[in-house]
């Protein structure tokens, strides 16, 4: 009966620890522009963050329904937590567009900052702040899904746009770097058990990094569908991830 107990108790130490780190690393939902929701203590309402071509930040004001919410805010807060320890604010300014207000700016530093560092979401209205818990942001700074290829610091950002997928090459800072690779491989394992390759070949190879892309969307619905391993090839060496599905 008391190993019982005991295997009980260690069960449950083991779930308490598991959903503590899920609320700084694991599960994030999605709001309507496909950004991560943010929900601020005390507050009935959720800030949508959205990053995308590696130098620009949106923030909306959403309801419990994620509805947009009418605001006179003049900004909101992104404090985030360095390497080193030392926290550092950002504002980031409402402005109007199609009749919704929004908060922008356009920044790679700050994007930057987004996808490394811990970030509290801050809002001050009626003399009261309103913050959200610590969390880690979980996209690139294109705002697509990270897959590490392998052990190594390299990393794969998928983006999917309609018929497009675009695929970001990042070092293990999550900035963006130049590969010498003239493609990148896809593998899907199909419903039946076969086992498909793609190749997306390189798109642009600049100082701001490495993207290779493809329109095709038979490629689209075998990411949306199938299991996938992506395999980088540079200079002789391979870099491949594992298995995964894509999320978005």
């Amino acid at each position: 009966m008391k190993s019982i107990l005991l295997i009980f108790t260690l069960f449950i130490a083991s779930f308490m620890v598991a959903t503590a780190q899920a609320d700084h690393h694991g599960v994030h939902h999605h709001g309507p522009s496909g950004g991560v929701l943010v929900s601020l203590e005390g507050a009935s309402r959720y800030v949508e963050l959205v990053v995308r071509d590696g130098q620009v930040v949106t923030a909306r004001l959403l309801d419990q329904e994620q509805k947009p919410l009418k605001s006179s805010l003049e900004f909101l807060t992104l404090t985030f937590t360095e390497p080193d320890g030392e926290k550092e604010d950002y504002k980031i300014e409402a402005n109007d567009e199609n009749g919704e207000r929004i908060f922008q700016r356009n920044s790679a530093h700050v994007v930057h900052h987004i996808v490394r560092d811990p970030i509290v979401v801050s809002l001050q209205e009626n003399g009261k702040t309103y913050s959200s818990k610590e969390f880690s942001f979980p996209h690139g700074p294109h705002g697509g899904e990270l897959v590490p290829l392998g052990k190594d610091s390299l990393i794969a950002e998928f983006c999917v746009d309609g018929d497009v997928v675009a695929i970001h090459v990042l070092n293990g800072q999550k900035r963006s770097t130049e590969v010498k690779a003239e493609e990148i491989t896809l593998t899907f394992t199909e419903p039946d058990g076969e086992v498909e390759d793609y190749q997306i070949p390189m798109h642009k190879n600049s100082g701001k990094g490495t993207t290779f892309q493809q329109e095709d969307d038979h490629i689209v619905k075998h990411i949306k569908r199938d299991p996938i391993i992506v395999t980088l090839v540079e200079q002789g060496v391979s870099h491949s991830s594992d298995t995964f599905r894509y999320q978005k």
